[in-house]
């Protein structure tokens, strides 16, 4: 007996297999036969049937019952305890222990230490040969008081310091369920790595696990109105919703600073209601103290998903305590949501406060409902969708209650054949979708719309287009530029374009240059440029090719200059003009006629023939070189350098007055 225990003695006391070999050290079962003779009991009883059983296929050489050993590290401190009800030493080195029960203590803890982990099984063998046990019949593993393993079966290596099995096991606490088929056990350390096909049930994560809410204003409006009842109920659906977690690879369980980690691999599933996040790896932080989700991260290949919004990127973080997900991705990440797509290297969701921030570069397009041209708006025309492209360089947020987004820093906008490029930039979106309701864009304004091979430019200070009535005004200080191409120009403070009507307003004082025609009048044929100044208005019509000009107009071609009340020019298929009429208190001056003066109140002009017509009220008035006269009608032939007319057949000195 006493070279048995000396034996012992020497065996490492962190090594589970000196647990199980020390076994000897308890009397042999002589005197256990001799003792259980002297007192029977129910136990000593079925300790016998036991042993029998056993001995039907193995030779016992040594029975111990009530096995309790604790063991210690260098530091004096308990580390493990070994306990077992009936415990068999057969003669091929083979221990077969009843109801074995390991105790795993945190040494670093003070006190009493802290229990972790505690393994129960039904039986448990432990070959010394081998160096390694097993545990069969409803293996138990607690890891504190919250979290439990169960398994048919589990191979205990004692220098590892671990347990393992090609089995399935299932684990259960702090409100989920995992099952898998395989799981390895660090008891040390508190790790574990379920193998393969895992699957986990969990409490859900505070509200969705996802971004923006799927309600419009109005509808989170209305929700705020209903019965303390209603919205009872609606958090006790929250409250039982469950979320599930399938990964066909390894699920690693570890334990960091008080806080759980869970990481699936290799094509994780994640779903919670409508909700979903595809990846390769998935990795849930639960609190320690808490037992709740604290932060979720999906990283390689993620597709998240919830109703008509979906995610793509190479992560997605989401952080339950600020109800923040980051979706990021080193080429690109995309979020789409009805009608809105979002593309950026970075996007972060606030589920809460209902925005997107977009801290870089990015681009945003959405669509757009408009009246089909020609048709009438306040008829209920039929709608057409067409597409709008953003892109910036410097950042986007999106307000959802708002409905608003912003940009930042070279900024560009794209729709059919135009685009808008500005330093700064508001769109809004209509109350129940995506569709786009207004813009704003401000800072180094250009506009540029191609048309074959003529390209429009439009400079300003402020754009704002309401995309309902299609139209867009552009301001500038002290004014805004349009130009098309190098043949027009014009300049006014406020330019409203109307995309329907295909017509353009220029409101207060402002100018027109054009390219004109080669004039057959001129030895060198050369271009006549024409230019028009006006006090109130202008406006164009593309459907009527037609621009009219109000107050106190003036055209000026080479050396005629043409003044009244208003002006309407029309212009033909190449959007030259060709014909003025000129009404209210018309003045014409002709250099090219003498300095011929004519005064009255219609003034048509032909800039191809180069042929105009003055009529007044009752006469026209007609003035040259200190004299005049009065007719009906007055015709000025540019062309052939002539003035004639009908009426009076003198000239009428003016006198000084």
């Amino acid at each position: 007996m006493t070279k048995r225990r000396y034996v012992l003695i020497g065996i490492p006391a962190t090594c589970i297999l000196a647990i199980i070999v020390s076994l000897v050290i308890s009397p042999n079962r002589t005197d256990v036969e001799k003792k259980e003779k002297e007192i029977p009991s129910r136990r000593s009883l079925s300790l016998q049937g036991q042993a029998k059983a056993i001995s039907d296929s193995d030779t016992v050489t040594q029975t111990v019952e009530g096995l309790s050993i604790p063991n210690y590290n260098e530091r004096g401190k308990e580390v493990f305890t070994m306990r077992g009800e009936n415990t068999f030493l057969l003669d091929n080195d083979v221990y077969k222990i009843l109801s074995p029960e390991i105790t795993v203590l945190d040494p670093v803890k003070s006190g009493n230490g802290t229990q972790t982990v505690v393994i129960t099984s039904g039986s448990g063998v432990m070959d010394k040969s081998a160096n390694e046990g097993t545990l069969s019949e409803k293996v138990v593993i607690s890891f504190g008081q919250e979290i439990q393993l169960n398994s048919e079966s589990l191979r205990y290596l004692p220098e590892e310091n671990a347990v393992s099995t090609d089995g399935a096991v299932t684990i259960t606490g702090n409100g989920m369920k995992i099952t898998g088929q395989g799981c390895v056990i660090d008891i040390i350390h508190k790790k574990m790595w379920i193998e393969k096909e895992v699957e986990m049930v969990m409490d859900g994560v505070k509200n969705d696990l996802f971004f923006l809410s799927r309600k419009s204003a109005s509808e989170i409006s209305q929700a705020a109105e209903n019965t303390d009842d209603v919205r009872e109920s609606g958090k006790n659906e929250r409250q039982i919703e469950k979320s599930f977690i399938r990964s066909a690879g390894q699920l690693i369980f570890d334990v960091q600073r008080g806080v759980k980690v869970l990481t699936f691999n290799d094509n994780v599933e994640f779903k919670k209601g409508d909700s979903s996040v595809f990846s390769d790896t998935l990795i849930i932080f639960l609190d320690a103290e808490t037992k709740r989700t604290k932060q979720a991260i999906a990283s390689g290949n993620v597709l998240a998903s919830q109703g008509t919004t979906i995610a793509k990127g190479n992560s997605l973080t989401w952080d339950v305590n600020t109800q923040s997900g980051t979706l990021e991705d080193t080429h690109k990440a995309e979020f789409i949501k009805d009608g809105l797509r979002i593309d950026a290297r970075k996007m972060i969701f606030f589920k809460d406060a209902g925005r997107i921030d977009v801290p870089s570069a990015g681009s945003l397009k959405v669509k757009i409902k408009a009246k089909k041209a020609g048709k009438d708006p306040v008829a209920g025309g039929e709608e057409e969708d067409t597409n709008i492209s953003v892109t910036w360089e410097g950042k986007m947020y999106f307000q959802d209650d708002k409905r608003e987004a912003h940009f930042e820093k070279d900024i560009e906008i794209k729709r059919d054949r135009s685009v808008l490029f500005c330093d700064n930039l508001k769109v809004t979106f209509n109350e129940n979708d995506y569709n786009l309701h207004t813009l704003k864009a401000a800072g180094k304004v250009r506009i540029t719309d191609k048309k074959d091979s003529l390209v429009s430019e439009a400079v300003g200070d402020l754009v704002a287009w309401n995309v309902k009535n299609e139209v867009t005004v552009l301001r500038g200080e002290p004014f805004a530029l349009l130009r098309e191409g190098d043949r027009r120009k014009i300049i006014s403070p406020r330019v409203l374009f109307y995309k329907n009507e295909k017509k353009i307003v220029c409101e207060g004082r402002g100018s027109l240059y054009e390219k004109g025609f080669k004039m057959a009048s001129h030895d060198d044929a050369s271009e006549i440029d024409i230019k028009v100044d006006w006090k109130k208005k202008m406006m164009y019509s593309d459907m009527l090719k037609k621009a009219s000009f109000y107050e106190e107009v003036q055209v000026e071609q080479g050396g005629q200059k043409l003044n009244a009340d208003q002006i309407d020019t029309y212009l033909d298929q190449e959007q030259k003009m060709r014909n003025i009429i000129a009404t209210g208190n018309v003045f014409f001056l002709s250099e090219e006629l003498g300095n011929c003066e004519g005064i009255g109140t219609l003034f048509t002009w032909d800039l191809i023939k180069e042929i105009a017509l003055l009529t007044g009220d009752p006469n026209a008035e007609i003035r040259r070189e200190g004299s005049r006269t009065f007719s009906k009608k007055v015709y000025f032939d540019m062309g052939q350098k002539r003035v004639t007319w009908e009426g009076r057949p003198h000239w009428q000195l003016i006198g000084k007055e």
